[in-house]
């Protein structure tokens, strides 16, 4: 091993959504905490003074495809179009013409980083790949061993494909799904569902990597502020307490908290996240209200009927 390597390097990818408050847990749970360096993919017309400029050390800055079904026709010539839009339905084919969803500009993002920077991945002993627009509750768990650690839940048909952290040894197989799903074995063998996470499993499969896969306990959920685009689901859940914020998927937000109140108790939870804690325990009680007016309402029906 090359005792000059650094640790780890943090890489996000894509359009810089979730806004200072996400970064600043980053920087809090995740950049501080592992003493990790930080690695910035993003399209020119996002590329703007802020946080994340100031605090990466990698800037890799391309230019943002108008429509990357070009960008994919310049640099692959079999199955990946017939691939991706085996899961239009599913939000793989977004970013081509005028599909919704972003799977395609994911891939994208993946094969601009294996063209260009896996140079700099091998320089550290592990890669951190995620998205901008990840609120982290808890400090991020410092990990040791060759694998692919993965948080639970948001499978899709797959494996959850907003945070990984990997050896930088699997670093130029991880980044090659395009290559994977340009290829015959590839297309015949796509999942029944083509989804972003089912494609994703299915490559690590393929690259003799599905049995490095440890699921770890949640420690974040994605967010969105008022102003974010989007290209597949638009945020509908405020965050109480987080002027303007919003979370997008409540699932990934209970299981965040409920990690965190199993860590460190309800006393100390309150002290250490009493907004989040507030939001969590405002959601709780939503859906077991849900759940107790409609059977309320089925036992009236039932009776009117007798």
């Amino acid at each position: 091993m090359n005792l000059t390597k650094k640790k780890y390097l943090v890489v996000l990818a894509g359009s810089p959504r979730g806004g200072e408050r996400a970064w600043e847990s980053l920087y809090k749970y995740v950049i501080d905490h592992l003493d990790a360096d930080l690695a910035i993919c993003i399209g020119d017309k996002f590329y703007k003074k802020n946080s994340l400029v100031t605090k990466s050390t990698y800037k890799w800055i391309f230019k943002e495809p108008d429509n990357w079904s070009k960008y994919f026709s310049e640099r692959f010539s079999n199955t990946w179009k017939e691939y991706l839009l085996l899961g239009q339905e599913f939000g793989m084919a977004g970013g081509l013409d005028n599909f919704s969803g972003s799977g395609a500009i994911v891939s994208g993002l993946k094969n601009i980083i294996h063209e260009n920077y896996l140079s700099v991945l091998k320089n550290y002993e592990y890669i951190i790949y995620s998205r901008f627009d990840q609120m982290y509750t808890d400090y991020h768990p410092k990990l040791t061993g060759k694998n692919i650690w993965i948080p639970e839940g948001e499978d899709y048909f797959g494996i959850c494909d907003r945070h990984s952290i990997f050896s930088s040894e699997y670093a130029d197989k991880f980044f090659q799904i395009c290559e994977y799903f340009d290829s015959d074995d590839g297309f015949n063998n796509a999942p029944e569902h083509v989804t972003p996470e089912s494609v994703f499993l299915n490559h690590l499969q393929s690259i003799n990597l599905g049995d490095k896969i440890i699921r770890i306990k949640r420690f974040q959920f994605t967010v969105s502020e008022e102003n974010d685009a989007t290209r597949w689901r638009v945020a509908k859940y405020k965050i109480h307490l987080y002027s303007g914020l919003k979370m997008k998927y409540p699932d990934e937000f209970i299981a965040s908290i409920s990690n965190f109140l199993k860590e460190y108790g309800v006393l100390k939870s309150i002290f250490l996240q009493p907004r989040m804690l507030i939001n969590f325990m405002y959601l709780k009680l939503r859906r077991v209200l849900g759940q107790i007016i409609p059977n309320k309402m089925k036992k009236q029906l039932s009776k009117n009927k007798i």
